[in-house]
C-alpha cells in the first residue's frame, strides 16, 4: 500500500493547481476604530430597538426629528471627518447598498432619504476629544405609508502626501464607517412588495456580453429573500437552452437591479430569443415574465469568440496537468528504480564480504 501512496503523491499535488488559495481580506484591528475615529448612536425615544446598531425611527407624515451621533478621536491631532448621506439602493448582486454608489434611483422613488434627512458634509474633531454631529429628518406631511432608507458614511480624511510619485508609492486606507437609517412611516405591516419588470438588454460588460435583466421594487418596503430563475429558449421553441439562479437576494425599498446573466460559455448565435423569468420572495411573492430579445450577428460573434477561448484554455490547461502528471509518475518510477538497483548492487557487495 505504502508503495503504491508513492505514486499518488504527485497526483494529489497537481489536482491542488485546480483550487485558488483561500483569500484573506483586510480588516481593523480594533473592533470600532478607523483611523483614530469611534463613533455612538445616540438613539431618541422613538428607536425600535437600541441593539440594532442602526437607526430604526417610527415616524409620522410631517414630523421633524433631530438625531445624532457622537464621534470620538483618539489622535493627538485634530480628526477631518467626512460624512456622506446616501438613499439605500439595491447593486446588480442583489445587495443593499447604504454607502455612496453610482447606481441610478427607481422612477417609483418619491421619498429619498438625502432629501429627508440633511446634515454636515464635514466635522473637525479636536484632539483626544469627541464632537455631536447632528441630522435633520423632514418628513413631507403628504409622506405615505412606507420605509424609507439610507445610510451614513463616516470617512476619516486622510492627509495624502502631495507630490505625484509619493501618490504611486502609499497605500491609502478607503476604510469608513456605515451606519444605517431606517425611518418607518405609519403602519407598514399591511404593505407588500411588488415587483415589475421594465426590460431586457444585452450589453458588454466587465469583457464579456451579458443579458441584462431590469426590474424593480415599487413599493416602500424591503424585498426579503429574493430568488430569480431565467430560463432562455430560441423564440418559439420548447427547449431549454440554459438556466440561470440566484437565491438569497434582497432589494431596497422603492429601488431597481440590473442582474447580469453571463452568455460567454452558452455558445449564443445571431437571432431572437426568449426569457422565461420568475422571481419569489422570502414571504410568498411570486412574479413571472416571459421577454424576448435579439442577439446580433456582431455580439454573436463576440460571444463564440469567447467561448471559443475559453474551450481552447480549457484543453490547454488540461493537457499541460496531464503531461505533468505523467512526468511526475515517470520520475517517481525511475527513481524507485535507481533505489532498488542501489539496494540489490548493496546487497551483492555484501554478500561478497
Amino acid at each position: 500500500m505504502k508503495k503504491y501512496s508513492i505514486y499518488l503523491l504527485p497526483i494529489i499535488f497537481c489536482l491542488t493547481l485546480f483550487f485558488d488559495p483561500i483569500q484573506s481580506v483586510a480588516k481593523q484591528e480594533s473592533e470600532n476604530l478607523i483611523d483614530g475615529l469611534s463613533y455612538e448612536i445616540q438613539y431618541p425615544e422613538n428607536q425600535k430597538n437600541k441593539n440594532l446598531g442602526y437607526f430604526d425611527l417610527t415616524m409620522k407624515p410631517g414630523q421633524e426629528q433631530k438625531v445624532s451621533l457622537k464621534l470620538y478621536n483618539s489622535l493627538s491631532k485634530d480628526l477631518s471627518v467626512q460624512v456622506s448621506l446616501n438613499t439605500a439602493k439595491t447593486n446588480s448582486i442583489g445587495k443593499v447598498e447604504y454607502g455612496p454608489n453610482n447606481l441610478k434611483e427607481d422612477v417609483s422613488l418619491t421619498n429619498k432619504f438625502i432629501d429627508i434627512v440633511k446634515g454636515p458634509t464635514k466635522v473637525v474633531i479636536p484632539p483626544k476629544s469627541s464632537k455631536q454631529v447632528e441630522m435633520m429628518i423632514s418628513l413631507p406631511k403628504g409622506t405615505a405609508n412606507g420605509l424609507i432608507a439610507g445610510g451614513i458614511q463616516l470617512k476619516p480624511s486622510v492627509n495624502n502626501p502631495t507630490n505625484k510619485q509619493e501618490k504611486k508609492d502609499i497605500v491609502v486606507n478607503e476604510f469608513a464607517f456605515l451606519v444605517g437609517m431606517l425611518l418607518r412611516v405609519g403602519d407598514t405591516s399591511s404593505i407588500k412588495p411588488s415587483v415589475t419588470l421594465n426590460k431586457t438588454y444585452i450589453a458588454f460588460k466587465d469583457n464579456k456580453s451579458q443579458l441584462f435583466i431590469n426590474i424593480s421594487n415599487t413599493c416602500p418596503v424591503y424585498v426579503e429573500g429574493m430568488s430569480v430563475d431565467v430560463q432562455v429558449r430560441k423564440a418559439n421553441k420548447q427547449k431549454v437552452l440554459f438556466e440561470y439562479k440566484k437565491k438569497g437576494m434582497r432589494m431596497a425599498p422603492n429601488s431597481m437591479i440590473d442582474l447580469p446573466v453571463d452568455l460567454a460559455d452558452k455558445g449564443m448565435r445571431a437571432g431572437k430569443y426568449s426569457a422565461q423569468i420568475n422571481v419569489t420572495s422570502k414571504h410568498g411573492g411570486n412574479w413571472s415574465w416571459t421577454e424576448d430579445f435579439m442577439i446580433n450577428t456582431l455580439e454573436a460573434k463576440n460571444l463564440n469568440r469567447k467561448f471559443g477561448e475559453s474551450k481552447a484554455d480549457a484543453k490547454v490547461i488540461f493537457l499541460i496537468v496531464f503531461l505533468g502528471l505523467c512526468l511526475s509518475v515517470v520520475v517517481f518510477i525511475l527513481n524507485d528504480k535507481l533505489k532498488k538497483r542501489k539496494k540489490a548492487k548493496n546487497k551483492k557487495q555484501g554478500e561478497r564480504k
